[in-house]
This record gives C-alpha cells, sequence and structure tokens, in this order.
C-alpha cells in the first residue's frame, strides 16, 4: 500500500474525481461487498464484482446500463491472467446450471445476458473456467449493487428492474440526462524561453508553490511549465513523492513578471473543487490525473480536464475503488461531458 505520509494526497485525488458516495439518486460511487456500482451525471450506470478479498486468481464481472426504459444490460467477464495465454471460450458454472461458450472481454449476447443475469442473483458465487483454470467470482453484494442501480435510474418496482422488479409502468423509468457541453480552446505552442520561466516563477511563490514545504531537492523535484495562451502559463509542481506516485499541485501566471501566480483548484464530478493531482500529464489543452490506491493500480481514480475561457472543466472522470489484483484496475465512469473542439480539429 501507499506511504502513510501519502495517504492524505491519494484520499484527496479520489474525492476529487468521484467525490464521496452520497443520498442522491442522480450520481455517486457505492461498494457493497464484492462488488461497486458507479452512476454518473447521465445517469449512466456501471457495476464490476470481483472474487473475494483473499482469494488468489482474479476475476472481474462488468454490468453497463445506460438510462432510459429501454436502455440494454451490457455484460462482459474478465477472467485474469499472468501470461499472454489467450483464453479460449469460457464455461459459468452457477449452482447446477452452466453456462457454455462465453468470450472473454467480450460483450456477452443479449441471449447469454437474460440467461446468465438471474442466475446470478440467487448464488453465492460462480465458478468460471476455461480449460483447465477457473476462477470463482463473488456475488456477494451483486443484489445491492443492481438495487442502487435501479434505484439511481427509477427503475424499482418496474418490469425493466434488475434487483426489484414489478408492476409499475416502464414510463416511471427516468431518462438519460444530457451531458454538459465543453468548448475547449485551442492548443497553443510552447515557446523557447518558456524554459526559463519555470525556475522564475516558483522562486516567487512560498514552499515552492506547495501547501506545506517540499521534502525534495529542488533540482530533482519533476516540475513543469506549459503554455496556455499567448500571455497564460500553466506551473505543475510536484509537491509530493512515494513508492510509485508523486502529488502535484498547479499555478496559472503570466509570462511576465511579477507573473501574478494564481493557485489552480479543479472541480470533481459532484462540483467541488481541491488542488492536488496524482501522476498529471498535460497535452493539448487537456490536464490528465492518476491515482493509484496501489503499486499495480488495481484501485485508483483518474480524471481528465479540457482548457476553456473559464478555466479548467471537467470532462472525464473514472475511479475502481475495490482492491482486487487486477493491474490497472477495472475503473468504472463517474462523470463524462462532450468536448466541442476548437474549428479546424
Amino acid at each position: 500500500m501507499i506511504k502513510p505520509r501519502y495517504a492524505p494526497a491519494l484520499a484527496l485525488t479520489l474525492a476529487l474525481v468521484c467525490g464521496a458516495a452520497h443520498a442522491s439518486a442522480s450520481a455517486g460511487h457505492f461498494t457493497f461487498k464484492d462488488w461497486e456500482v458507479a452512476c454518473d451525471n447521465t445517469r449512466r450506470c456501471e457495476a464490476a464484482g470481483y472474487q473475494k478479498e483473499d482469494a488468489v486468481e482474479p476475476v472481474v464481472l462488468a454490468l453497463a446500463r445506460d438510462a432510459g426504459a429501454t436502455a440494454p444490460v451490457s455484460l462482459k467477464l474478465s477472467p485474469y491472467t499472468d501470461d499472454d495465454a489467450k483464453l479460449g471460450p469460457l464455461t459459468v458454472q452457477v449452482g447446477q446450471t452452466t453456462v457454455r461458450g462465453l468470450r472473454a472481454d467480450a460483450e456477452l449476447t443479449p441471449e447469454q445476458v437474460a440467461r446468465l443475469l438471474p442466475l446470478l442473483l440467487n448464488a453465492d458465487s460462480a465458478k468460471v473456467s476455461a480449460g483447465k483454470r477457473s476462477w470463482t467470482l463473488s456475488l456477494a453484494g451483486l443484489k445491492a449493487a443492481l438495487l442502487k442501480l435501479d434505484d439511481v435510474q427509477g427503475r424499482v418496482g418496474t418490469p425493466t428492474a434488475l434487483a426489484m422488479p414489478g408492476a409499475k409502468p416502464a414510463s416511471a423509468v427516468l431518462p438519460p440526462l444530457p451531458a454538459p457541453q465543453v468548448k475547449q480552446l485551442p492548443a497553443v505552442a510552447t515557446r523557447k524561453e518558456d524554459a526559463k520561466l519555470l525556475p522564475l516563477i516558483v522562486k516567487t511563490l512560498k514552499h515552492g508553490g506547495c501547501e506545506s514545504p517540499v521534502d525534495l531537492v529542488e533540482g530533482e523535484r519533476q516540475n513543469e511549465l506549459h503554455r496556455l495562451s499567448a500571455s497564460q502559463v500553466l506551473l505543475v509542481l510536484e509537491c509530493g513523492r512515494g513508492a510509485y506516485q508523486s502529488s502535484f499541485e498547479l499555478w496559472t501566471a503570466s509570462d511576465k513578471a511579477p507573473y501574478a501566480p494564481k493557485p489552480v483548484k479543479l472541480p470533481d464530478a459532484n462540483g467541488r473543487r481541491d488542488a492536488y493531482l496524482m501522476n498529471p500529464g498535460f497535452d493539448n489543452n487537456q490536464l490528465t490525473s492518476f491515482g493509484k490506491g496501489r503499486g499495480i493500480g488495481d484501485c485508483n481514480a483518474s480524471a481528465t480536464w479540457a482548457w476553456t475561457a473559464t478555466g479548467f472543466q471537467l470532462i472525464e472522470a473514472s475511479s475502481g475503488q475495490l482492491c482486487r489484483g487486477i493491474p490497472g484496475g477495472y475503473p468504472l465512469r463517474d462523470y463524462t461531458a462532450t468536448v466541442i473542439h476548437p474549428a479546424g480539429r
């Protein structure tokens, strides 16, 4: 796991990306035993279930469903292997029933979904096998996760509900919400003299631009400067370093003295703002962050912001909050927006 002094920065990143789970039926990220579910700002919901925490062989069953009465259910089964061997057809055994011919890492057909999902709702686990290999998918928390999904999408008590169907009309199901539109400004090329600006602006900032003193030698900090416009630059300043990731704080400044630097606080999926970023990147006027819960990144939070006339605006956020041994994790979408790029792109 991450070093103790790093835990607050990662906690801030998780809050920044997906926000804390809350009681609102419009969005949120929730965990239920071996399952988690995330519903974004359009009411699209995604869920993922894994093996039990102490199991050896990692496996994930991913479910996704858009809002709206006619939206289908998508299922994908992904057993993890630590080699490059391609898995053949998968077999899923639930109790005394066996479902054959599933493809790893591919969406199940509507017929396979209709057959498999009811079986999973009435069992504690499912055995997944491919040849001599096998995995055990835990179903602990599945009903609660699907009930949360149904609640957010207004499906509870309707024929479209996954966990608690009923006789209410399908017209009661909530429609999808439109994704916000974000107008990204055109990227500006970096100038040769920009490299000299970075140390000059950093010298004007208390603690080198960090909330507290930095325990890194100044020359070893992974500080960067990027141009935002003909007169404005972005500073990405390393403020802490752990075993496998670093935390950064951001500033915007003028490219002329006295520079007038201003701290950047980025909006999260729930509209709150904070200053920390983990392992950031900046390219073509888009800023990214990827925070790991531990070294292999099996639980993580990522986000992307676009530079606009009103500052950085969130355009994507996702996270995977259960650490279940799959390198890179299986992130679920917490937020989405439609990017309107500059003319000519």
